[in-house]
């Protein structure tokens, strides 16, 4: 009776350990699809906005070399990566740890700034050009420029074709130029550049519906105003493609745009 005894209990307590083993395995997976869920859910990237490099201290967006490398480095050393915008579009962003750069209005200063910051640290900027200016003015990136640029794998998207203001007064006023700041400055960067033009930047960040409506209209796949916050991926899962943030970067707030964007993706 006490061997019967005996291997009852061993049989009971084997079972037992069964139990909990496939238990504890249940609980495993769930918790791995769980955190799965959430990464995905955390998917978005920081869009920073730039204008030029001299280091010039009466223009409050310009930033030097050296405060740019700086600042590249800074987002590197806290685990970010810096992403495309055809990897926000395509929805290939994963984690929250993820710069995507712009620089608006075509400076002649982006050359250098590719040539000794960008491109040494692997990092492909979006130029937002408005081809009124380029090969025209003195402070401006030449035609030739911007087409090395593109090939060495900047990305370009448009900015206005004459960097005018796209509120619904301009549209009533001059419908057609309405339409070639939007449409025709897509046209003109696609043509002479031989590229695909996804991406539009409101000149000064100024949105209103109507441009809204025709930048959407002329194809593009999405558009940004100066607004912070992350963009998330994919660009569906934000309430509008066509009003994405940015985070325009002066001489005097990278501590606050930095600071902001580390504590809101945690460690």
């Amino acid at each position: 009776m006490t061997a019967c005894s005996n291997h009852g209990e061993r049989h009971k307590s084997g079972a037992a350990a069964v139990h909990v083993a496939l238990v504890l395995m249940l609980v495993s997976a769930a918790c791995l699809a769980g955190a799965g869920r959430a990464h995905a859910g955390d998917a978005k990237a920081y869009v920073l906005c730039y204008h030029s490099f001299h280091g010039n201290q009466k223009f409050p967006g310009d930033v030097s070399l050296e405060e740019l490398a700086s600042q590249m480095d800074l987002l590197r050393t806290k685990g970010f990566r810096f992403v495309s915008l055809a990897d926000l579009v395509a929805g290939r962003v994963k984690g929250a740890h993820n710069v995507l750069v712009t620089i608006d209005d075509g400076n002649a200063t982006v050359y250098p700034a590719y040539r000794q910051v960008f491109r040494p640290r692997g990092i492909r900027p979006v130029l937002g050009i408005y081809p009124a200016i380029i090969g025209r003015k003195s402070y401006s990136l030449t035609w030739e420029q911007l087409s090395e640029l593109a090939r060495d794998g900047c990305e370009v998207g448009a900015h206005g074709y004459y960097h005018l203001h796209l509120k619904q007064e301009f549209r009533e006023k001059d419908p057609k130029g309405f339409v070639r700041e939007i449409a025709g400055s897509k046209d003109v960067l696609q043509e002479r550049l031989g590229v695909k033009v996804k991406g539009f930047f409101y000149p000064n960040g100024i949105y209103s519906e109507a441009a809204r409506q025709a930048v959407q209209d002329a194809g593009y796949s999405c558009a940004f105003v100066i607004t912070w916050g992350p963009v998330l991926s994919p660009l569906t899962r934000n309430a509008d493609p066509y009003r994405l943030s940015r985070y325009m970067i002066y001489q005097d707030n990278w501590g606050m745009v930095s600071g902001t964007i580390i504590r809101d993706t945690g460690p």
